[in-house]
């Protein structure tokens, strides 16, 4: 899950959009292909554009002019969760083996926060695994996680350093409004539920798709983008009456969707984390990641 902050209008159109145009073509010098990350959990961007992925292996940093690709904190660890929350990034997930000390505790993280500095501890560590985790420009200072060892929703208003569980929720992924702070949707057993008091209490959204992950689209009144278990990409909105269209498909099963300020799109999937500048007309691998989650 991953929160975005500007421009999808091009992905509202009423088009068949395919990830798998000439642009995810691999590049067959293999000086120039695209770097293997395994098990990517989560993408995200930072406020420069540049694409952040969560993996098994870290948090990586694609800058998407270069290519070039960089392990945050030159630390490896198991990012599970990953968020941005103003200019900050925002991770939780499990120590590497070899590298345990008081910021990556074992068996689970907490939640850790990366600066100029490297990583620091933030909260729970030791204690707490969120799977995903939601942060949005409408309210600085609010979080939303999913932890691992329960099914709940946990919620901080001090971006991050207390956090208490709201109420009981099973979900694969949760998004939060970039308008509406209170305006949560998370994508379950049950189908795709909206809360609009932050949370505390969710419905079904009429007439949605059965999304797997999704994110916000800014450009639409609480609108969404998310990819469904066959593979399609959906976008829509939680008001009343809004009507869902097709735009595409990814390649096989998607882990994750976000987009940026400045419009570009990434997607992880089966083949790859790819991402478009131009609306889905082209895409292109930045990371391969084999049969990814």
């Amino acid at each position: 899950m991953t929160t975005p902050t500007r421009t999808l209008a091009a992905l509202t159109l009423a088009i068949t959009i395919t990830l798998t145009a000439a642009g995810c073509t691999a590049a067959t010098d293999p000086a120039a292909a695209p770097k293997l990350i395994q098990h990517v959990h989560d993408v995200a961007f930072d406020p420069d554009g540049a694409l952040l992925v969560g993996a098994h292996t870290g948090a990586y940093r694609v800058d998407l002019t270069t290519d070039e690709i960089s392990l945050l904190g030159k630390t490896t660890f198991d990012a599970m969760g990953l968020t941005v929350q103003g200019d900050t990034v925002l991770a939780s997930g499990h120590p590497d083996p070899a590298n345990q000390d008081h910021t990556f505790t074992a068996p689970n993280i907490g939640l850790v926060r990366y600066t100029e500095d490297g990583w620091e501890q933030v909260s729970l560590a030791g204690i707490t695994d969120f799977h995903l985790l939601a942060a949005t420009p409408a309210a600085p200072e609010f979080l939303l996680g999913l932890p691992s060892d329960r099914a709940v929703l946990a919620a901080s208003s001090d971006a991050g350093q207390t956090w208490e569980d709201i109420g009981p929720l099973t979900a694969r992924d949760i998004s939060i409004d970039t308008m509406k702070a209170d305006v949560v949707t998370a994508t379950t057993p049950d189908g795709l539920m909206v809360s609009r008091d932050g949370g505390e209490t969710f419905a079904a959204v009429a007439n949605a798709p059965a999304l797997i992950v999704l994110t916000a689209d800014p450009t639409v009144e609480e609108g969404l983008i998310g990819v469904d278990a066959a593979g399609t990409i959906w976008t829509g909105s939680t008001t009343d009456g809004a009507a869902w269209k097709t735009a595409g498909h990814a390649t096989g099963a998607a882990s994750a969707i976000a987009a940026s300020f400045d419009g570009v799109v990434a997607i992880a999937d089966e083949g790859g984390v790819r991402v478009t500048t131009d609306a889905g007309n082209t895409w292109r691998v930045v990371i391969r990641t084999g049969a990814s989650r």
